[in-house]
């Protein structure tokens, strides 16, 4: 992902990773995820750093590299989120976004909530339990009302 980010802010672009990719980041592994989801505004230029230069083979709506056995898929253009909370992981001279836990929390009670995914309602009381020291739950509540979860948030806090 660093590899990527790099070849795609010479383009003036800004992948982040999202969903089961950034729940494996956040819980360390705990529930991990064999793909990489991003969202970015500019697939195609996206899909063409991947098959010129990592060797990508497009299949569908993923893009796979069966030597390195890692598929990436962009299921949408723009951050259900505030990119302001996105977390820049360095490494050397590499770095890779990731969708700020905040609101990757309120994607996984948003799964939980409506489409009863028990996975999903384990990895967001995992990380509110984990993180409760670092988030911003006046953000949290907000985005919780507007979404129509504040419940389902609140009685995860109690837990």
């Amino acid at each position: 992902m660093g590899l990527l980010t790099k070849e795609a802010e010479k383009r003036k672009l800004k992948p982040i990773v999202v969903g089961g990719s950034a729940v494996d980041f956040y819980t360390e592994g705990i529930y991990s995820s064999y793909d990489i989801d991003l969202v970015s505004n500019k697939r195609k230029i996206i899909g063409e750093i991947l098959e010129n230069l990592f060797n990508f083979k497009l299949r569908g709506r993923h893009w796979i590299n069966e030597q390195i056995g890692l598929s990436v898929e962009i299921p949408d253009n723009n951050l259900a989120g505030d990119t302001d909370k996105v977390t820049v992981i360095r490494i050397k001279n590499l770095k890779v976004y990731v969708i700020g836990l905040e609101d990757l929390i309120i994607d996984r009670l948003n799964a939980c909530a409506y489409w009863k995914s028990q996975r999903d309602c384990d990895q967001a009381k995992y990380m509110i339990k984990y993180y409760r020291n670092r988030l911003d739950f006046g953000y949290l509540e907000r985005k919780a009302r507007v979404e129509g979860i504040l419940k389902t948030l609140r009685e995860f806090c109690k837990e």
